[in-house]
């Protein structure tokens, strides 16, 4: 029952080591040396939303680089059972994974790979190891000869309250440690980058804001849709402050209809039941194809978010040609810039002034668009990457 594993184990660390020594040779006689950057894609193993997404446009344009090598981390071992990945990785990444489908399970299984991948992770001698989600996984810091990672926000701290009690746990626990370890930490927005200076004790030049990318644009598919409506898209959970966007349309003159895209999430229980009204329309989550059916259809976009570190939605709309209204709050305004309006987040009537604004105002709205069409294409993720590798490199 052993053997099968351990000699998985084993052939595969002789045949990565060798491996390895050739890539050393090789370098050495082209007298060049690409960066080795270790990425950790743990976020890969369920469906994609914020950090996965960030995380597999990065290494997609990373990987299209030819100063850098690409070498994935994520859990030890697949098996017959998973896990799963939820997205493609780039055919020019190494992704290092004990594969053990087809062999019957056995409970040293867990323990040998855990042991035998420490040793294979310190066999690639990454100069850097990336740890897009916040912090890096315990086995992959041990090895890490330099460390990066990336913080989205800060939620924990300014608003404890919005998180489930697990991930708020998990993050006070790990993120001191964590940015005190850290070579450097790359936030998604400079209000994200204050929030960190302001909450750790940490030298400022180390903290780096890195405006996030947009891809480019799907083809639209066919999506049944009201014919009029008002748009929200994002996980359902009380720092979206949904409700308050609801507060609004049911007292708006307005004859469309308000489209909600977007799972059910944490502490969602008030606001679900909330979304069988009248004239409101939930569509949970949305392939992107059909998203951007979604976006281009809408009348206003809104985003009422009470704290976003960097807020991918809101670009999203504007690159689909959707005139934004979005809370005054974080890191919106530096994303969106002078392409939205805004309201105070804790002001229904601010947020119906603008709405009414908007949907009365034609000229307004073309203004918002074309703005609005501009800034997203300012959000590029060559540019992105190209920053993102000038940190991996002074780090390593």
């Amino acid at each position: 029952m052993i053997l099968p594993t351990a000699g998985v184990i084993v052939h595969t660390l002789g045949h990565s080591a060798m491996e390895r020594l050739r890539d050393v040779i090789r370098a050495a006689a082209r007298r060049d040396r690409k960066l080795r950057v270790g990425i950790d894609i743990r976020p890969f193993y369920e469906p994609l939303t914020g950090v996965g997404w960030y995380l597999y446009h990065l290494i997609h344009h990373l990987a299209g680089r030819d100063d850098v090598d690409l070498i994935l981390f994520g859990d030890a071992r697949v098996t017959d059972q998973g896990p799963r990945l939820h997205a493609d990785l780039p055919p020019n990444a190494r992704h290092l994974v004990f594969d053990l489908r087809g062999r019957v399970p056995s409970r040293l299984d867990r323990p040998l790979t855990a042991a035998g991948y420490v040793i294979w992770m310190w066999l690639q001698r990454c100069d850097v190891v990336l740890g897009a989600n916040y912090f890096l996984p315990r086995l992959m810091g041990a090895v890490a000869r330099r460390r990066v990672i990336t913080v989205h926000d800060v939620t924990y701290k300014r608003f404890p309250h919005l998180l489930q009690k697990e991930t708020l746990d998990n993050l006070e626990a790990q993120m001191t440690r964590e940015i005190a370890m850290a070579d450097a930490v790359i936030c998604v927005s400079e209000s994200t980058r204050q929030d960190v200076l302001h909450y750790y004790e940490v030298d400022p030049r180390r903290v780096v804001a890195i405006h996030s990318g947009l891809p480019e644009l799907p083809e639209p598919a066919p999506i049944d849709l009201p014919a009029r409506y008002i748009l929200f898209v994002s996980t359902v959970e009380p720092r979206k402050n949904l409700g308050l966007l609801l507060d609004v349309f049911e007292r708006l003159e307005y004859d469309g209809s308000l489209v909600v895209a977007g799972k059910i999430g944490w502490k969602a229980g008030e606001i679900s039941r909330r979304l069988g009204g009248p004239r409101i329309v939930h569509l949970d989550y949305v392939p992107p194809a059909q998203l951007a059916t979604v976006y281009r259809n809408a009348d206003v976009f809104v985003f009422p978010s009470i704290y976003e570190g960097f807020g991918f939605p809101v670009l999203e709309a504007m690159a689909h040609g959707v005139p934004v209204v979005a809370a005054r709050s974080s890191s919106l305004p530096e994303i969106a810039g002078d392409a939205a309006l805004y309201f105070d987040p804790a002001d229904r009537d601010d947020l119906a002034g603008q709405l009414r604004r908007l949907l009365r105002d034609e000229a307004l709205r073309e203004e918002l668009i074309g703005r609005g069409r501009a800034r997203a294409a300012a959000f590029r993720w060559d540019r992105t990457a190209e920053r993102t590798v000038q940190v991996l490199r002074s780090v390593s």
